[in-house]
């Protein structure tokens, strides 16, 4: 993040100085007219400055965080995407907690790629999550579980993690968190991003919560890469938790 932080400003700048010499309608000092399609030559300035960061850029976004061994795409009710996405929130948020969180959740719009067969790396990672979103845990009573359930069924499925059911035209059926039966009564834990929490997915069951965590130094795409990194050999994993 420090590099990509220093690069843009950089890139900027030097796009900046060198336009900043002379316009399309003046001449350079060699008085020479300057057409529309015409650039000036890169600072040299700047560009040996960027060249002292060049490789290692290259180096880190470059680097391998796993392998993908088959074409992993969202799609519903289920996907074996959507069930990678949603366990990496959930396991890293009891991870953080040091306690068991129950269920995790996060709509597919928040990605943009789908994944194919060969090298991940940490490049990809920023394509495939490119927002910066930080980790959030929930407490909802065991009604709003119920109607995220809901919810997820009414969009014919989602990214979900912790909870099994049976989707029934628009309704959710036997829904079981964790293999056991939805308490209405009970508090559940629940793991999304701070873009969800907030209101700008598809689960208004989420800003109804008794309480809220949020763990701002977890950033969500950099949980993805230590998430992939881990798993190192990463297959399609369809588990039947989303049924139709």
């Amino acid at each position: 993040m420090l590099i990509r932080k220093i690069i843009l400003p950089l890139l900027f700048i030097g796009f900046i100085s060198g336009c900043s010499h002379y316009s399309s309608s003046e001449e350079r000092p060699d008085n020479k007219a300057v057409t529309a399609t015409q650039y000036p030559e890169p600072d040299p300035e700047i560009s040996k400055l960027l060249n002292t960061y060049r490789d290692s850029l290259h180096l880190q976004m470059g680097e391998t965080i796993a392998t993908i061994h088959d074409t992993l795409r969202f799609s519903k009710p289920e996907s074996a995407l959507g069930n990678l996405v949603a366990d990496a929130l959930r396991f890293r948020a009891g991870s953080e907690l040091k306690q068991f969180v129950n269920i995790g959740v996060i709509g597919d719009s928040s990605f943009r790629l789908y994944l194919t067969p060969g090298d991940l790396t940490r490049m990809d990672v920023l394509e495939f999550m490119p927002y910066e979103n930080h980790l959030v845990i929930l407490k909802l009573k065991g009604e709003r579980v119920m109607e995220l359930a809901n919810q997820v069924a009414e969009l014919g499925g989602a990214p979900i993690s912790g909870m099994r059911f049976r989707i029934d035209g628009d309704r959710a059926r036997g829904v079981l968190v964790n293999a056991q039966t939805l308490n209405p009564a009970e508090e559940y834990l629940v793991a999304t991003t701070s873009w969800a929490a907030n209101g700008g997915d598809q689960f208004p069951a989420l800003w109804d919560y008794s309480d809220r965590i949020d763990l701002h130094e977890v950033n969500v795409r950099e949980l993805y890469i230590d998430y992939f990194k881990s798993r190192r050999n990463i297959h399609a994993n369809r588990d039947g938790r989303i049924r139709s």
